[in-house]
């Protein structure tokens, strides 16, 4: 599955990532936490300038848990 890794690390991390960007968007790849951002668009935009569309995962992280869905595509959207 493309950009398993990156849901793997959000999954084992979420409380801590909960905690330190709620209400953010967060670009992983890997293992890591590369960048945040206020909106989807100008995370894809800039991490798009210095990585490939397809290997990182931009992932929104909600205010209300319930609010969490977690889709993967091969754009990490």
């Amino acid at each position: 599955m493309a950009l398993e890794k990156e849901y793997d690390f959000y999954k084992k991390n979420m409380s801590v990532i909960r905690e330190k960007y709620l209400g953010k968007r967060v670009v992983i790849i890997g293992e890591e936490i590369i960048a945040s951002y206020d909106d989807f668009e100008e995370a894809y935009k800039e991490t798009a300038k210095l990585y490939e569309p397809g290997t990182f995962m931009i992932y929104p992280v909600p205010v209300n848990v319930e609010d969490e869905v977690i889709t993967l595509s091969p754009f990490g959207i």
